[in-house]
């Protein structure tokens, strides 16, 4: 814990502080930034949360403001949440390097830590869970203005608490969040019980789309852009959408693949707790969680499906060979 408490003595000097977290974020990542601002506002310091676009509208309730672009000189630390590498800053990476102090708090699994001070635990359920511990540090409590964000971190990087990377720490500052005041119901009203029409669509017509391999076991959803624009959705509206396929009976392993950029694809990984997918996708050049991981790949959909399969194949395969012994 020293580079924890390293980094809350640099935030504690710091007057100037520019947030950062990866690209296309999540509840927690979204939770992490503005749970962070709300604690360095409340000691008085000046708190800049830079997003690469417009966040996600499922989570605009948390989103106050935010900047596209910056100066250098205009910050004396960077405080990078919830991105395990220094490329998934994206195009904020320049920025975050010309910033004097640069400091990381996250919780995956990093082959190649960076910034000044680096600060990881993959023990951690959602990294809300370590901005909890660091903004405790500075601010003796939690800010009001950051219980929310805390709460949604937590609860979006947990299922809502249903998944195996759940522990006693994370219902335990979930219950401080709740004896601080948060009021729940709203925020899972917005994130779980309200879902647009044309959702409810897509969802209906992935059937016809996800292939299943491996008896069953390994399920496969290849989403093009096309596909999704004829729902009117982007990917942004589908951030659950890896659980959904993994929730199909019988499915063990569930793969999205999707439209990156020109000649590249997205590959998201989901399991059923059988395999260590942050070290599959660590083959493919991207990380993660060990339930939860992903990569960039310019191979064809094709190409890495079985690619994907022979791999998944095995390691499930050795995997009931030695739960048999």
């Amino acid at each position: 814990m020293n580079q924890l408490q390293d980094i809350q003595k640099t935030l504690a000097q710091a007057e100037r502080v520019a947030i950062f977290t990866h690209v296309n974020p999540d509840g927690d990542a979204l939770g992490s930034a503005y749970a962070m601002q709300a604690a360095l506002e409340f000691l008085g310091k000046k708190a800049t949360v830079f997003l690469e676009k417009e966040p996600p509208e499922r989570y605009a309730f948390l989103v106050e403001d935010y900047s596209l672009c910056g100066e250098s000189d205009a910050f004396d630390v960077a405080l990078a949440l919830d991105c395990g590498s220094i490329n998934r800053l994206g195009n904020l990476h320049p920025l975050y390097l010309q910033i004097g102090k640069k400091l990381v708090v996250d919780h995956h699994y990093a082959t190649a830590p960076y910034g000044d001070i680096y600060f990881s635990d993959p023990n951690s359920a959602a990294c809300c869970e370590l901005v909890y511990d660091l903004i405790i540090g500075l601010c003796g409590r939690v800010p009001e203005k950051s219980l929310v964000p805390l709460y949604t971190g937590l609860s979006t990087d947990t299922g809502n608490f249903k998944f195996s990377n759940v522990t006693v720490k994370t219902f335990t500052v979930a219950a401080a969040l709740l004896e601080s005041g948060v009021k729940i119901r709203p925020i899972t009203r917005r994130l779980y019980d309200t879902v647009k029409l044309s959702k409810l669509k897509f969802i209906g017509a992935l059937a016809d789309h996800v292939q299943l391999y491996n008896d069953g076991k390994i399920a496969v959803l290849a989403c093009s852009d096309s596909f999704l624009a004829g729902f009117g959705l982007a990917f942004e509206d589908l951030e659950e959408l890896p659980n959904t396929v993994l929730s199909i009976k019988g499915v063990e392993v569930s793969v999205i693949i999707k439209e990156k950029d020109a000649d590249k694809l997205k590959v998201s990984l989901r399991c059923k707790e059988n395999i260590d997918l942050a070290l599959l996708a660590a083959q493919f050049g991207g990380g993660g969680h060990a339930c939860a991981s992903g990569f960039v790949t310019d191979a064809s959909a094709q190409t890495i499906t079985d690619e994907l399969v022979t791999v998944i194949s095995k390691q499930l395969e050795e995997f009931y060979a030695g739960t048999s012994k």
